[in-house]
C-alpha cells in the first residue's frame, strides 16, 4: 500500500513538473524590429557586398582561403627582451610553406626550427626565439616526424 501511495506521488508531481516547461522560440531578428543600437553590425551574418565588390577582405588573411594560410607573413628578427637561442645550421630542408633547420647550439645539443621560408644555408649562424619543442611533429610535406621541433617567426641569420 505504502508503495503504491509513493508510485502514485512521484507520478503526480513528474505530470505537474512538465507542465510548466519554459516555452521555446525562434529568435526574433531584433535588427528588424529597430531594437539594436545605431552602428551595431547586422545580426545574423554579413550584409551582402555591394554589386560588384567582393565580401571579404582582400588582405592576406583572406587572399586565398585554400590556397597558403600564411601568405604574407615572413620572418622577423628576434625582438630585444625575447629569450633567444644561437647555433650553427646544420642542414636545411625545404619543406614548402615552412624551412626546417637542424640547429647544433654551442653546448652540442641539436634541435630542429622551423620558421617561414628564408635566405638560410648549412654553416650558417642562426638565433631564434626559444619556445618549447613540440614532440613527435609530423611534416606532411617532408613525409616526416621529427623528435621535437621548435616553431618560430623570429629567426634571422647572425653575421
Amino acid at each position: 500500500m505504502k508503495v503504491s501511495v509513493i508510485a502514485l506521488m512521484i507520478a503526480a508531481l513528474a505530470l505537474a513538473g512538465c507542465q510548466d516547461k519554459p516555452k521555446t522560440e525562434m529568435p526574433t531578428n531584433l535588427q528588424a524590429t529597430g531594437s539594436l543600437p545605431p552602428g551595431h553590425p547586422p545580426v545574423g551574418g554579413m550584409p551582402p557586398a555591394p554589386e560588384g565588390k567582393t565580401a571579404m577582405p582582400n588582405d592576406a588573411a583572406h587572399v586565398n582561403p585554400q590556397g597558403d594560410p600564411h601568405a604574407g607573413i615572413k620572418p622577423m628578427p628576434v625582438p630585444q627582451g625575447v629569450p633567444s637561442k644561437t647555433g650553427k645550421v646544420l642542414q636545411v630542408l625545404d619543406g614548402g610553406q615552412y624551412i626546417y633547420m637542424e640547429v647544433q647550439h654551442d653546448n652540442g645539443d641539436k634541435v630542429w626550427v622551423a620558421a617561414m621560408p628564408m635566405k638560410v644555408a648549412k654553416g650558417d649562424k642562426v638565433k631564434y626565439a626559444d619556445s618549447p619543442a613540440l614532440p613527435n611533429f609530423p611534416s606532411k610535406a617532408l613525409n616526416r616526424t621529427f623528435d621535437a621541433l621548435v616553431l618560430t617567426q623570429a629567426v634571422e641569420v647572425v653575421k
